[in-house]
Parts: C-alpha cells; structure tokens; sequence
C-alpha cells in the first residue's frame, strides 16, 4: 500500500489547477501559486516522482470518434478463468476501464461501443470467461477529479 503524502497549500493549488486544465503553461501556473516558474518545475516533478501526478491528458469525447453507446457490465468468474480476464481486457481497447471489486461481481468494466452489433461482439469476448450483466449508460452525472486530502491541523 503506497504511503500517503502530505500536501502544502502550493501544492494544493498546482494540482486544482492542472486538474482544471492540464495545459495551463508554467508562466500561468507560477502566477497562480505565487512561485517562480523554476519552483514550479521543480514541484511538479517532485509530484511527480512521488506518485501524485501519474501524467497529463486530454479528454476525448466518444461520441465525436464514433462510440455512441456506453456500456457497463460486471462480470463473475469462476475458478481457474481468472488468468483470462487480462488477456481478453488487453485486446479491447474499447474496455476503457477495467476493476476488479468485492461483492457479487468480480469485474466492473466500462464500454464503448459503435453500436448495437460492436457491443454484443465486445460481451461476447467477455462471457467466454464469465457470466455477465450488460447495462447502458444514459448519462454521466458526475465524473470528478481525485479530490485533495483534508489540510493537515496546523500545531
């Protein structure tokens, strides 16, 4: 279990900051922290290798490129098909997110599809290593950053 780390309120304002758009240029972020570009540099990195920041992306919306159904479905396995389930995750790019969970199920993954026919194609795959249950998504209601830790008490 990797250590939790203590944030001060520079770093605390970095990561807001980049959460709101990961492109913010150094000067725009320096600015906003109150530090010099090089100190943020130097923070970032530390955030870094630390493990906090883990990279800077852009977030594509499926439905332009052509995924218009958003699935979800959770999976059971038995016995020995475990070693499966990485392999068959692996070769769907459209899995785009895969976690195994306590509770009934063992999987929880999340689709995108093209259509009806891409699906069933996708959930079929699945259910050669488990039993399945398929739900569509209407909408996202929230999907939100990491939220920041509670300040520390100041002594």
């Amino acid at each position: 279990m990797p250590t939790t780390v203590t944030l001060d309120s520079v770093d605390r304002v970095l990561l807001q900051e980049l959460q709101r758009d990961a492109r913010i240029s150094l000067t725009d972020l320096a600015q906003q922290a109150h530090l010099g570009v090089s100190a943020v540099r130097a923070r970032l990195r530390r955030l870094e290798e630390i493990g906090v920041v883990s990279g800077y992306h852009a977030d594509v919306l499926p439905v332009p490129l052509g995924f218009a159904l958003h699935a979800v479905v959770r999976m059971k396995i038995h016995g020995a098909l475990f070693d499966q389930v990485d392999a068959v995750v692996d070769t769907e790019p459209q899995i785009i997110r895969c976690l195994r969970i306590t509770g009934e199920s063992c999987y929880h993954l999340e689709v995108l599809a093209r259509d009806m026919p891409d699906l069933q194609r996708i959930t079929t795959r699945l259910a050669q290593v488990g039993s399945i249950t398929t739900d569509l998504v209407y909408e996202v209601v929230t999907a939100r950053p990491a939220p920041m830790p509670p300040e520390e008490a100041r002594r």
